[in-house]
């Protein structure tokens, strides 16, 4: 098949580079596979750099965009009957493909898709299905979340954290959130239902555990989302793994400070660090921590059935409008390079790249 223009990136300690790659060319399509032409690709590139550092080789070259929307072009032959050549469909592509979903085709296993809702855009059908997969992970499969119980979502103004806040009032509970800017307070003010209090996380962070002290009556919250947390207190240590560029990122202490009894942390930070005193902290709690990893779910097939089922239901919340998703920004791919290096991106949008 003709080589196809492609979103890559290099990522290394100097920093990230994007650059336009020409030669990407399509596998064989599998028994159980689906070609599909993408009509729009999510990308969030700190995630990007995370999972390429944990999972790959070489940071070199890496394949942008998993979360995609598009047709179906052709179909395995024992693809399901369910899955039809013109049909619009969302899935995710799984971290051990080599395929890019900033491109104008790609290849996916017929369980990594879901069908689209004629009324939904191809442009939000990518920017939720990966965020919304995050939140449903987080909610229900970690935190186990049920009415009453009371959760915060660190970052409520982003993409992952604005579905996060849903998914928790949509199972019942009262949900607490944190803000940087100005911009990202405006947004969350406009949340309905809103959510209990709205907290400014800046370098004092730990006006972040004062404030859900007196929320809860000093009880703490059952369940705590964060977007990656700092790890370190030392002035050398902080230097020595760049932890002064994390600002009006919670503190891992600050967070512990927030749980209640039988607690739990869902984290984003994959190599997070608990030392001793953190460990009495959460055993006197009864609490416990979770590693939110969602790709896992394309990654063990035995979880396959589950997997489908989140994808399916997210996109019938979001067409019934029981979810909503952020603004979305479309961005051509022959622009993607410049506008997603841009340190002044608003956190409150999702990005997603057109082929």
């Amino acid at each position: 098949m003709t080589n196809m223009p492609n979103l890559r990136g290099n990522f290394s300690s100097q920093g990230t580079t994007l650059f336009i790659n020409d030669e990407q060319s399509l596998p064989e399509l599998g028994s159980y596979d689906v070609l599909v032409r993408i009509k729009a690709c999510a990308v969030d590139l700190n995630k990007e750099k995370i999972y390429h550092q944990l999972l790959s080789t070489s940071t070199k070259g890496c394949p942008l965009g998993r979360d995609i929307s598009g047709e179906i072009i052709k179909v395995g032959s024992l693809v399901d009957d369910a899955y039809k050549e013109g049909m619009s469909v969302v899935g995710i592509l799984p971290l051990d493909s080599n395929l890019s979903g900033c491109s104008d085709m790609c290849i996916l296993n017929q369980f990594d898709i879901t069908e689209k809702p004629l009324s939904i855009s191809h442009e939000v059908a990518a920017a939720t299905v990966g965020a919304g997969l995050s939140a449903y992970t987080a909610i229900h499969y970690l935190g186990h979340v049920t009415a009453g119980d009371t959760v915060l979502v660190i970052d409520g103004a982003t993409p992952q954290g604005y579905l996060t806040i849903q998914a928790a009032q949509l199972w019942g509970a009262k949900v607490l959130t944190t803000y940087k800017t100005l911009a990202e307070r405006q947004f969350l003010e406009s949340l309905k239902p809103p959510v209990a209090q709205l907290i400014e996380l800046t370098q004092r962070t730990n006006i972040m555990s004062s404030s859900v002290a007196e929320e809860t009556g000093g009880m703490g919250v059952d369940c705590v989302v964060d977007n990656g947390v700092r790890l370190f207190t030392s002035e050398e240590d902080i230097d020595l793994m760049e932890e002064r560029l994390l600002r009006s990122v919670p503190h891992k202490s600050d967070i512990i400070a927030c749980l209640g009894f039988s607690g739990k942390w869902i984290t984003s930070q994959p190599h997070l660090q608990l030392d001793p005193p953190d460990s009495e902290q959460l055993f006197m709690r009864g609490a416990s921590v979770s590693f939110l990893f969602p790709p896992a779910w394309s990654l063990t097939r035995a979880q396959h059935g589950r997997f489908h089922h989140i994808l399916k239901d997210l996109m019938e919340r979001l067409a019934a409008g029981h979810l909503k998703c952020n603004n979305v920004t479309a961005v051509p791919l022959n622009k993607a390079q410049e506008i997603l290096l841009q340190k002044d991106l608003d956190s409150a949008k999702s990005i997603v790249v057109i082929p």
